[in-house]
């Protein structure tokens, strides 16, 4: 909004400078009215009428699919005492999507000053040659920032950057000297100004590796051998207003064209960006960064590769975090369970309002579910390696395990990481299962256990000493939902829960503990390795007694 509020102050200064150079400028400096009418031209008025209707007709358009974008989202939640109007989620996307179209704000202000240009070429034929050139000069003058800042938001640059003032310095004498046209004044003045004219485009055709940026190098040259052609009288004056006028239409649709639909359609990709997708992009990054470390000696096209290659990943990162935000809630709180969380307040009871008609506590969301695999994993003798070690060293340990584990669970679609709790990590599967799929289930929960007993190994530790693990998997039924409201965490709860515990505690170093509900489903399970299961009688399991469980050793 910001931006947009500039651009309309921007637009309102070009209408009142454009008046000034009109009605007090141009009198001041020519007192005697010129006689050469702009209607006497039939053939160029024809053509600049032909042209502007045309521009004319696409400024509208683009206009009305800038600005006229916003609908009524509000949708009622149905209740029958007084309706909650409420956004509904399923359009937030659509929102994001549609605001980005209005902070193409520059196009808006492009399209506006040559509205402008355009309209007074219709309305007022009567305009003397003089006006017009001056007018079409003035509205060169406030153009020209607004594209070049198209192409530097498109690039990540700046005004400075390119050193538009450079520019200006060529482009405003020219303009305030058209009176004098036919005089010595101009000829030397457009001379001189072609020196800034020159470094101008040198500094921009620089970033010719930028997108872009030989149309826009191009276009500008377009103009200085238009204006050569002009100074030099080589052929009939209304054939170089013609051009001045095609180059004028060329470079505005263009620019509000084409460059804002590649703004836009970047700006889409951002936004619509999920969690995944922008851990795929730091990967990228961080991947080109380890290769420019490793790599001290490069060669100019590998430097102009990786810092394009850079510029085109960082620039899919989205600029504001909300709906990242939105999906990781959805993660971390499935089956709308964050919907009400969000509804019901943080400090209301975000379970109460997770079902119809529930009670006050927070609990009263919760899922119950059957055939919910449960793993816990623990490291043996971590309680002694958080004495020796200090607690940097023992953070620094916890974050390789577990990004070593989180890395192999990619592998397993149906199953979950619930959550760490030192060096306890658990996982279930499947909560969010479409069918009844736990054998399947069952054969991913071992097959896990069984590669994190392998990769603790590659683990390195400050002693050298390899780590070991015990693992203990159970199945049954478990309840689902918020506990709390402070902070919303996904909680997993039942006897089931509890057992699975248990077999963790008890088991042996680097060995999964399964208990009979999981064997009974192995027995059905094809692996495409050998598994050996061994089985112990009358292990006792804090406060459950003593039971009979089946030992994987990897």
């Amino acid at each position: 909004m910001r931006n947009l509020s500039f651009i309309f102050c921007y637009v309102i200064f070009y209408y009142n400078v454009d008046k000034f150079i009109q009605t007090i400028y141009l009198p001041y400096m020519l007192p005697n009215p010129p006689t050469d009418i702009l209607s006497t031209h039939t053939e160029l008025l024809f053509f600049t009428n032909i042209t502007s209707y045309f521009m004319l007709s696409i400024s509208m358009y683009l206009l009305m699919n800038q600005m006229l974008i916003f609908t009524p989202l509000l949708i009622c939640n149905g209740h029958s005492n007084g309706a909650t109007p409420l956004i509904n989620r399923s359009m937030l996307g659509y929102l994001n999507v549609q605001w980005c179209k209005i902070k193409e704000s520059y196009t808006i202000g492009l399209l506006f000053v040559y509205m402008k240009h355009t309209i007074d070429i219709i309305i007022c034929p009567n305009m003397s040659m003089i006006e017009y050139e001056l007018a079409r000069g003035v509205m060169w003058i406030f153009s020209c920032p607004l594209m070049l800042k198209m192409y530097c938001e498109t690039n990540s640059l700046s005004l400075y950057d390119i050193q538009i003032h450079y520019h200006y310095f060529s482009l405003v004498p020219h303009v305030l000297l058209i009176p004098f046209k036919h005089k010595t004044i101009f000829f030397v003045s457009t001379i001189l100004s072609s020196i800034p004219a020159c470094l101008f485009l040198k500094k921009l055709y620089s970033y010719n590796h930028l997108p872009f940026t030989n149309m826009y190098v191009l276009l500008w040259v377009m103009f200085v051998i238009i204006n050569m052609i002009d100074i030099i009288h080589i052929c009939n004056p209304d054939y170089i207003h013609a051009l001045y006028n095609i180059a004028s239409t060329i470079s505005k649709f263009t620019c509000a064209v084409v460059i804002s639909n590649y703004n836009t359609q970047e700006d889409n990709m951002r936004s619509n960006l999920d969690l995944q997708s922008v851990q795929f992009v730091s990967h990228v990054l961080k991947s080109m960064n380890d290769f420019e470390e490793d790599n001290s000696t490069k060669t100019p096209v590998c430097k102009d590769i990786i810092k394009y290659c850079k510029k085109k990943f960082v620039d899919k990162i989205p600029r504001t975090d909300s709906k990242l935000k939105l999906e990781l809630l959805q993660k971390i709180l499935p089956w709308n369970l964050d919907r009400d969380y969000i509804k019901m307040g943080a400090g209301a009871g975000a379970g109460a309002g997770a079902g119809a008609g529930a009670g006050a506590g927070a609990g009263a969301g919760a899922r119950k579910m059957d055939f919910i695999c449960v793993m816990f994993m623990d490291i043996v003798n971590y309680t002694e390696l958080a004495h020796r070690y200090s607690s940097d060293i023992i953070f620094n340990l916890l974050d390789t395990i577990y990004l070593h584990f989180d890395t192999i669970i990619k592998k397993y679609s149906y199953l979950q990481k619930i959550e760490t709790i030192g060096d306890s990590y658990m996982v279930v599967g499947d909560i969010y299962r479409q069918n009844m799929n736990h054998n399947i289930v069952v054969k991913q929960i071992i097959l896990l256990a069984i590669e994190f007993v392998k990769e603790i190994k590659n683990v390195p530790t400050p002693d050298n000493v390899p780590l070991c693990i015990r693992i203990g998997i159970n199945m049954g039924s478990v309840n689902v939902g918020i506990l709390g409201n402070e902070i919303p965490r996904l909680c997993i709860v039942g006897n089931t829960v509890n057992v699975a515990a248990r077999l963790q505690s008890t088991a042996d170093s680097d060995t999964i503990q399964i208990s009979m509900h999981i064997y009974e489903q192995v027995k059905d399970i094809y692996f495409n390795e050998t598994i050996k299961f061994i089985e112990k009688e009358n292990v006792f399991l804090k406060n459950i007694g003593s039971v009979r469980t089946y030992n994987i050793m990897p």
